[in-house]
């Protein structure tokens, strides 16, 4: 192999695994010519995600809600995720019965400068399901559903960058950009730094 060619693959494979070597920007890494991205497999992103669970709050100092179990379900056309979970919810003032039931939702992924994060964003509550609730507490709890997923993930932290990653990465003149839900995983975009 010329010196030329063995440089290159040395620069290509060390920018994608000192750049992002942890967590959820970890992966299979495919390099193309610029700009350049990095494929994030579903099964990290999945790890990443289930790390967040189980989730649990008290909402307006009434409902004790715990949410567990996320499946994931990429949707690359609107580039989305969704995700299924398992949850209960109590109201320990009111009543000691815990409903329980699934709520899907869905929502994009975006990158956080100021402090180097993915974090969930424009999380939609698709749908709520209470099997064994009276159709009274299905409905209260589905008017509820969209507010609680509003209380609980807006903004969830789902990866932290390491400044050494990103270091790595700006010495070799790029820095991450946008995120994409593609089959199979994510890409995040790595752009040339401004000159």
């Amino acid at each position: 192999m010329p010196d030329t060619a063995r440089r290159q693959l040395l620069w290509s494979g060390m920018l994608v695994a000192g750049a992002l070597s942890t967590g959820v920007l970890t992966g299979c890494a495919a390099l193309q010519p610029s700009p350049r991205t990095v494929k994030i497999s579903e099964k990290k992103l999945m790890e990443a995600i289930a790390r967040q669970f189980p989730r649990s709050n008290r909402y307006l100092e009434l409902f004790d809600v715990t949410l567990d179990t996320p499946r994931l379900r990429l949707m690359p056309v609107e580039n989305r995720i969704g995700t299924q979970l398992d949850f209960t919810v109590g109201m320990p003032l009111v009543e000691t019965r815990t409903q329980r039931g699934t709520l899907s939702l869905s929502y994009g992924l975006r990158l956080e400068p100021v402090d180097n994060t993915v974090r969930l964003t424009d999380v939609r509550l698709e749908n709520m399901d209470l099997p064994d609730a009276s159709p009274a507490n299905a409905a209260r709890f589905k008017r509820l559903g969209g507010a609680l997923v509003q209380g609980l993930l807006p903004d969830l932290v789902v990866h932290r960058l390491k400044p050494e990653d990103l270091e790595s990465v700006g010495r070799r003149g790029y820095q991450p950009g946008a995120l994409r839900v593609v089959p199979g995983g994510l890409e995040l975009q790595l752009d040339p730094l401004p000159r």
